[in-house]
């Protein structure tokens, strides 16, 4: 299902403001003869708004009403003042909006910062490529209640089912559950991704980027996938994380010959390395043009994935290919989700226009799409996709065609 809209969170999320926010703390706490925080310290405190963040920076013996109200106000003055000395957009986070703008999607940021200050920042750092900005305003529960995240929803004239809640905190995730909404955590912010996973993150990204797919597709759905590969006669497994794909990978090659296709996934995962020296592994990128076709298992990966249970594959020399296609016991693809496109043409479209080109680039070709990013359909010497394989269903020599999804983004 496309995604239509997107209300992102702040603080930690489209902007890292950990500089600003802890100088301006540490003038009211400096102000009172009190001891300055760290930005660490600040990192763990942010989240629930301004004057939560003043009260877990005062000494505990320390935390009146009084005294918390008088150091909000000097917080509030020395951040308005330098609110935009040292915060910056993550990298990626403008293009990342651009593109969303460009795609039609309606683009909200809720934030537990006071309103003035969030709309400021987002006015100063975007412009209009944020619609609509809602902070901390009296008499509006602050996140994780969903009073705000429903009426920014209602502002940007969006669907809670085709809307993604993107933050980096477990607030932000307890928002978007309470709201109804698909819940998005990035690991580059202020929590780690174990904390977002904790607090019921639907899908955790690492870059900008990563987003990308998830407005094209909406969230992975593991089960219609995993039906899709397997109605076709190929094995299928999915792992959230490399970490947790390694174990599965290595096991199934123990005791074993295996051959590794040239692939930026594998040698990326940590192979040939990760394998035991129960395992022999032979790969040509250790020994170029070195190929051994016909080993018990051909560890490989894919250009791209089907929804639709399709493989797809570009190729120069040949060996590459022609291992997933006769030779070997088992074939095993190994693909992060950013290999996963709608259908087959668009997976096509994927090997050729994003694959090939990034793979002559690493190689070093002269070629027009190395220098432009798309293909050119070239006749010259060094053209890197001269032969396309389409895997619909496992080749009939094969006693096992596996693949295996990982839900992360890999390789080219």
């Amino acid at each position: 299902m496309k995604i239509t809209t997107a209300i992102f969170d702040l603080d930690g999320t489209l902007l890292n403001t950990l500089g600003d926010l802890t100088d301006s703390v540490n003038t009211a706490l400096l102000r009172h003869g009190f001891a300055a925080v760290t930005e660490e310290q600040t990192r763990e405190r942010v989240g629930n708004g301004v004057r939560k963040l003043v009260e877990r920076c005062l000494p505990e013996n320390k935390r009146t009403e009084a005294m918390i109200d008088t150091c909000l106000d000097e917080f509030r003055t020395a951040y308005g003042e330098r609110m935009m000395n040292r915060t910056q957009p993550y990298d990626g986070i403008v293009k990342l909006l651009k593109e969303l703008k460009k795609a039609g999607i309606a683009v909200g940021v809720l934030s537990n910062k006071y309103d003035l200050a969030a709309k400021s920042l987002i006015r100063h750092y975007f412009g209009d490529l944020v619609q609509v900005t809602f902070g901390e305003r009296p008499g509006v529960p602050r996140k994780p209640d969903p009073t705000s995240a429903l009426a920014l929803l209602r502002e940007l004239g969006g669907e809670a089912s085709t809307t993604l809640y993107i933050g980096d905190s477990a607030t932000d995730m307890e928002t978007a559950k309470n709201a109804g909404l698909t819940a998005v955590g990035v690991a580059w912010g202020f929590r780690s991704a174990e904390t977002l996973r904790d607090a019921g993150a639907d899908a955790l990204v690492r870059e900008p980027t990563e987003l990308l797919p998830l407005f094209e597709r909406g969230l992975l759905n593991v089960d219609t996938i995993c039906k899709a590969f397997t109605d076709r006669g190929f094995d299928f497994t999915y792992f959230p994380t490399t970490q947790e794909a390694l174990p599965y990978l290595t096991g199934a090659c123990t005791g074993k010959t295996v051959t590794l296709g040239g692939s930026v996934t594998l040698r990326d995962m940590g192979f040939p390395e990760a394998f035991s020296n129960s395992t022999a592994a032979h790969w040509h990128w250790t020994t170029p043009g070195d190929y051994k076709q016909d080993p018990d298992v051909y560890l490989c990966s894919a250009n791209a994935l089907s929804e639709s249970g399709e493989i797809v594959n570009i190729d120069g020399t040949g060996n590459r290919v022609a291992g997933t296609l006769f030779g070997p016991k088992q074939c095993i693809f190994v693909c992060g989700v950013n290999k996963l496109c709608a259908d087959l043409e668009s997976a096509v479209e994927r090997a050729r226009n994003v694959a090939a080109p990034l793979n002559a680039k690493r190689i070093g070709f002269n070629t027009p799409c190395a220098a432009d990013g798309k293909c050119h359909d070239c006749r010259g010497p060094n053209r890197i996709c001269r032969a396309l394989v389409i895997h619909m269903a496992p080749p009939l020599g094969l006693e096992k065609c596996e693949v295996v999804l990982i839900g992360e983004q890999l390789g080219f």
